[in-house]
């Protein structure tokens, strides 16, 4: 028996079998998410699979956020059981974070780093599963398309009106959470308002029986992150149509008063007409005639992609969605995100306090102009970046054909992995004018009392 994604106990086409022979597939581990994404690790009766950076792992990630040795999955008695191995940045099993040893069930979702990992039986398709071929408030579920921490996004026929859609359902486990469900009702909301043909539409929004469920337009090939991990980067003329693209979708969600909070290429989609539109509004922030927007519900975002004020948790308005859209532009154009770290706080705090090498450098076959645009975005103080996503689609169409000039070689250039010395950071800067104003006041207040004390 096992729990399903939609909240139902199913008898299972696997069953713990006490006659298994040793190395009998039992099942595997599918990667969800990550570099990885689409790879599948065999799991064998009476074998013990370790899960890290190091080499001799039987899956090995690039990831910096993974310890060398970060966990590891038994298999005994058609039984599996998941120990963490004293990880830097811990494992998660279905979005709760164990302690050493837990066992795992057909469905389990792990999370170690940034790869995402679903444990399947040894004969389901990676499509299959969940509430594939069953009907959910009038929409046929076909097939999965992809697993995250919020739920399972399905591709389905809305029967009413004979469409393909994308159909999102909360993950059972978050069902319980009022303020999960906000999220994701918000979310379905939020995209309802805006309407422009770089942002996906929300179609539809509501539950039956225990399933919370989203409907949206239904984008065919992937995200800009798909296509990232595999091809390795995307080359500056395909880059540029499709920054036009997200600061078009900004430039309007501007206009309605919206600040994503979230701007990254796993949250850009791709189209039939390669159009790329922005999706996940979970964590939109509406602005409503204010000039800018509190984060008192906490600090959200993607640590490769959030802007330093962001992070810091301070006030915020569009231009964070600006320097997201830079930090997305880098890792397009160079195939490497603008920091990288060992754990999600490390990363966050060098938007904040350090200076990213230039992207002339770490990528150099793409054009200055271009190179030059892309660290406007990722200025440290918002007033030096381009201050709304209508001055970046300008800056972006004046680059006219140089995009197109740069060389395209066949193949990843050895890039520099160290980063760029730390700069003095934007608050010891703040702190240094401080101490800068105090020191010309006190020097003036001393001024007054000698004129005051001397004898004329």
């Amino acid at each position: 028996m096992y729990y399903n994604p939609v909240g139902n106990t199913v008898m299972a086409s696997w069953a713990p079998r006490e006659s298994v022979g040793k190395d009998a597939l039992v099942a595997k581990l599918y990667i969800e998410r990550g570099p990885l994404r689409g790879k599948e690790l065999e799991l064998e009766e009476g074998r013990v699979y370790t899960l890290g950076r190091d080499p001799n792992c039987a899956l090995t990630f690039s990831d910096s956020l993974t310890s060398r040795q970060h966990v590891s999955v038994r298999v005994s008695k058609g039984r599996f059981v998941l120990r963490d191995l004293n990880s830097r940045n811990g494992t998660f099993v279905n979005g709760q974070q164990i302690h050493k040893t837990v066992p795992l069930k057909l469905g389990d979702q792990v999370e170690v780093g940034e790869t995402l990992l679903s444990l399947l039986a040894d004969d389901e398709r990676p499509t299959a599963g969940g509430l594939v071929g069953r009907e959910v408030a009038g929409y046929q579920i076909l097939e999965r398309v992809g697993r995250g921490g919020m739920g399972t996004v399905y591709r389905a026929k809305q029967l009413s009106l004979d469409r393909i859609v994308a159909f999102k359902v909360l993950s059972p486990s978050l069902a319980w959470d009022k303020e999960f469900i906000h999220r994701f009702t918000r979310e379905a909301r939020a995209a309802a308002k805006l309407v422009h043909p770089n942002i996906a539409r929300a179609l539809d929004v509501g539950k039956e029986g225990t399933i919370y469920y989203l409907a949206m337009e239904y984008m065919a090939c992937g995200s800009i992150e798909d296509k990232i991990e595999a091809e390795g980067r995307i080359a500056p003329d395909r880059a540029v149509p499709m920054l036009m693209d997200v600061a078009r979708g900004l430039g309007y969600a501007e206009s309605q008063g919206v600040i994503h909070r979230d701007i990254k290429p796993e949250n850009l989609m791709l189209d039939e007409q390669d159009t790329v539109k922005i999706v996940d509004m979970g964590i939109a922030g509406q602005l409503d005639g204010r000039r800018t927007f509190a984060q008192t519900e906490g600090v959200f975002g993607s640590p490769h992609y959030i802007a330093p004020e962001q992070a810091a948790g301070e006030r915020i308005d569009n231009r964070v969605d600006i320097y997201s859209l830079g930090a997305s532009a880098y890792r397009m154009l160079s195939g490497r995100t603008v920091f990288m770290g060992e754990s999600q706080t490390e990363i966050m705090g060098k938007h904040v306090n350090e200076e990213p090498q230039p992207l002339r450098r770490v990528a150099p076959w793409v054009p200055k102009r271009l190179c030059d645009l892309v660290m406007t975005c990722l200025e440290k103080e918002p007033e030096d970046r381009y201050q709304t996503a209508g001055d970046v689609l300008e800056a972006l169409e004046r680059l006219g054909g140089e995009s197109a000039t740069g060389p395209r070689p066949t193949s990843l250039r050895r890039v520099p992995t160290g980063e760029a010395k730390p700069k003095r950071s934007r608050y010891e800067r703040q702190r240094r004018n401080k101490l800068i104003l105090v020191g010309v006041i006190a020097a003036l207040a001393i001024l007054v009392l000698l004129l005051l004390i001397i004898p004329h």
